[in-house]
């Protein structure tokens, strides 16, 4: 998380600075012969924070100091004046954002984290041992994977955050076992009823009942 100087006080501004990283869209144009010379160029210039000198841009009473973008995740609007029609939906944040809001409405020792360029998210309960959840787009699909399953356990549409956070929490939910104290994913198939294998097997010796003596 990059740290950056608060604005100077003023008579409009509260007596306290509130710095706040918020996600969002920025467009921005980048005059070049290719579409790869773009993306180099915007690597190239966008790779640090990019600080706004004074005087700063203002938004009625926001001040925007600096900007730190992610050309890994910048996506192709226009050429010209040429609209272009891209399959993935326009969203306002990155995936680790979905993850953050996901964690957040788990509670009970859920984390988040962002792997590169926040373009991936990680979620984990490491009191439960659930092991890392990973929500990324695959072949133009976003999709939520368990570290020890070879397939996906859900996928996703939308554009809406906290819709989607939802219905992450919503598969990870479905997809781990049934029972508070274990963290295994179902994902095997080698469970039922919700629980993982290790959690039925015991259920059902739990549940036979024991031989007569004769």
């Amino acid at each position: 998380m990059t740290t950056h100087t608060q604005p100077t006080p003023t008579d409009q501004t509260p007596d306290t600075a509130y710095a706040l990283l918020v996600p969002g869209l920025i467009t921005l144009y980048v005059n070049a012969p290719t579409e790869a010379a773009a993306r180099n160029e915007l690597t190239l210039e966008g790779a640090d924070t990019i600080d706004l000198h004074d005087p700063h841009p203002t938004v009625g009473r926001l001040t925007i100091t600096a900007l730190d973008l992610v050309p890994a995740a910048a996506k192709l609007d226009k050429i010209n004046d040429t609209l272009i029609d891209d399959p993935l939906p326009d969203a306002d944040f990155h995936i680790s954002d979905i993850a953050r809001v996901a964690a957040r409405t788990l509670g009970d020792n859920w984390t988040a984290s962002a792997g590169p360029y926040a373009v991936v998210g990680y979620l984990e309960n490491k009191t439960r041992d659930t092991g890392i959840y990973t929500l990324s787009v695959v072949e133009g699909t976003l999709q939520l994977q368990h570290e020890r399953s070879a397939d996906p356990c859900a996928q996703f549409d939308g554009n809406d955050l906290p819709t989607l956070g939802q219905a992450v929490t919503d598969a990870l939910l479905d997809d781990l076992c049934r029972n508070d104290d274990c963290g295994e994913s179902t994902g095997d198939g080698e469970g039922y009823d919700g629980e993982c294998g290790s959690c039925a097997d015991r259920t059902a010796r739990a549940e036979t009942p024991a031989p007569e003596d004769d």
